[in-house]
């Protein structure tokens, strides 16, 4: 059987597990995104009888809180897609740690839309509808996108885990090199 039907094979054994695996990652983001939405506290302009809008300093803080709250539930997430990867795929050596980081970022988009779906959003047409004395939140949504690397940094934490823990596992997969002819010396010279 050549290393190609092998690689085939392996990979239609694992079909199954790729589809309960993106499965977790998809309910993982959905819980993740629903939860990031509620946590955070969004800031609000105050309309002013100048009609400026206007916010506290407290308030400029409260919207940095949004990429927190987005990158610690991150790390919870990207914790619980790793081990997930982990535990399925082990077996396929290094490519785990790709799976695991591909998981972890997907789920972390998914979680971005989730809680931008959620909203609120379209600040500005509710500010420009707004009069005095009115509160308007600002749109919901990650500031940055660095904190997606929260994601793909923690998914990675219990592949290293494993494969540190495991090792023996790993290094007996590794082609032994064949033991060389025994020379006789003396036809050197």
């Amino acid at each position: 059987m050549s290393q190609r039907e092998l690689t085939r094979g392996r990979l239609r054994r694992m079909q199954p597990w790729m589809i309960v695996y993106a499965g977790t990652v998809v309910v993982v983001a959905l819980v993740a995104g629903i939860l990031w939405n509620r946590l955070v506290m969004l800031p609000a302009y105050v309309i002013s009888d100048e009609y400026r809008a206007v916010i506290s300093e407290a308030g400029l803080n409260e919207i940095v809180a949004t990429d927190v709250y987005y990158a610690l539930i991150g790390a919870v997430a990207g914790l619980i897609v790793g081990m997930v990867a982990w535990l399925l795929f082990r077996r396929l050596g290094w490519v785990v740690a790709v799976i695991a980081a591909g998981g972890a970022a997907i789920a972390g988009l998914i979680t971005r839309q989730v809680g931008e779906v959620i909203g609120p959003k379209d600040f500005a047409q509710r500010i420009a509808a707004a009069t005095r004395a009115d509160r308007v939140t600002v749109d919901f949504t990650a500031h940055t996108w660095v904190t997606l690397a929260v994601w793909v940094g923690m998914a990675a934490v219990p592949v290293l885990i494993g494969s540190f823990v495991r090792h023996e596992e790993w290094i007996n997969h590794v082609p032994q090199a064949a033991p060389l002819p025994d020379r006789d010396d003396s036809d050197l010279g």
